[in-house]
């Protein structure tokens, strides 16, 4: 081949490949206003996603075979007590979590007790079981805290454990109808929803002090049962911390005066087949809606986010239930710029990261997700 003949192969394969400034910025236009783009990007997420799902209840079913010394209620067990346990009593306490627990309340102070919630993750892919292993609590605007009652007093606690309130309850150890010796023997602790007219929604500043005026009882709605009595309930899997909620501890839980300053409300767990769903979605909701939260019913409750607990917005719904009905309060708060869940997602995160004040997106979801 001489070297005319080279030239013009040269100039052909030049010619092939060669890209204009108007085809590349149609290229890339296309690229940022695809509507799969999000999808694309998120997709290593609900992998991620699934992965430590399967390995979250493979820890759970290894733990609940071994129920060993060292995992008893993990880090809520190391705050709690301070002196040393005989075998005796820890061998009572593995198989019956309601035994009686030491006579007098020997743990750290409230201080201690930061950054002890269990949080959800937005809820990316969808479990094969999800119809017979998973409940959903549909939770109303306002404040994810720590109520914590303890020697006569109820203190409640942000999620990075600042103290919103101090007052006092008919909780065990929260002061009210209680004698001297119960108040100073008992401890209690929920994981609860705080309403007030200054709290809107769960998307408000961590920082804020949000105290209801002096003539207004304080509402809780309870989301989960962590301490009860003195009792640790963490290790239970959900549907078993669900029924002591709602059928054994409901009357001590929700008994209340009218000069009661503050109320307990325990937030029913539904069953996630496709006619509970079709029910509750179809209905009026009884509160305002902030989201939904999905509970693997194996999970134990344990500090920080954990992917057995999904969390997704109402207006949501729809793109994972299309088969369902939904009451027009589901769609009320939907942004106008909303296009998919995966895209709000990222943008609920995003603002979430640009806000100095702003924890998550709803004080109840990590936003910290990355695989």
């Amino acid at each position: 081949m001489g070297d005319s003949e080279l030239d013009q192969l040269s100039t052909q394969l030049d010619a092939d490949v060669a890209v204009g400034d108007t085809f590349l910025h149609v290229v890339v236009d296309e690229k940022v206003k695809h509507p799969r783009i999000s999808l694309y990007k998120n997709r290593g997420r609900a992998i991620d996603q699934e992965r430590r799902w399967r390995q979250e209840l493979e820890a759970i079913k290894r733990r609940t075979k071994r129920r060993g010394t060292f995992d008893l209620n993990r880090n809520l067990h190391l705050l709690e007590v301070d002196r040393p346990i005989s075998e005796v009593e820890q061998a009572l306490t593995d198989s019956h979590p309601w035994v009686a627990k030491p006579s007098k309340y020997c743990g750290a102070s409230w201080r201690s007790y930061s950054k002890r919630l269990m949080l959800a993750e937005w809820l990316l892919f969808m479990p094969e079981t999800f119809a017979k292993d998973y409940r959903m609590k549909l939770c109303p605007k306002g404040r994810h805290v720590l109520v914590f009652a303890a020697k006569g007093t109820t203190r409640v606690l942000s999620r990075t454990g600042g103290l919103i309130l101090k007052t006092v309850s008919r909780l065990p150890g929260g002061g009210l109808g209680q004698s001297e010796h119960q108040n100073a023997i008992y401890c209690s602790m929920l994981d609860c929803i705080m309403l007030s007219a200054q709290a809107d929604s769960m998307q408000v500043s961590d920082t804020l002090t949000c105290v209801p005026r002096e003539s207004t009882p304080t509402e809780f709605k309870v989301l989960d049962l962590i301490r009860f009595r003195g009792t640790s309930y963490t290790q239970l899997p959900f549907r078993e911390r669900c029924l002591w909620l709602e059928k054994f501890l409901r009357d001590q839980i929700e008994e209340v005066t009218d000069d009661d300053p503050v109320r307990f409300e325990i937030l029913p767990a539904f069953d996630c087949d496709d006619g509970t769903l079709n029910s509750v979605f179809s209905r009026k909701p009884h509160f305002e809606l902030d989201g939904i939260l999905f509970y693997h019913e194996a999970v134990i409750y344990e500090t920080g986010a954990t992917p057995l607990v999904g969390w997704l917005k109402p207006y949501m719904l729809p793109e994972w239930f299309p088969h369902l009905n939904f009451h027009p309060d589901y769609m009320q708060d939907i942004p106008a710029d909303y296009t998919t869940y995966l895209n709000e997602v990222q943008k609920q995160e995003k603002q979430a990261r640009n806000s100095e004040n702003r924890i998550s997106p709803s004080l109840i979801v990590d936003t910290d997700q990355s695989g």
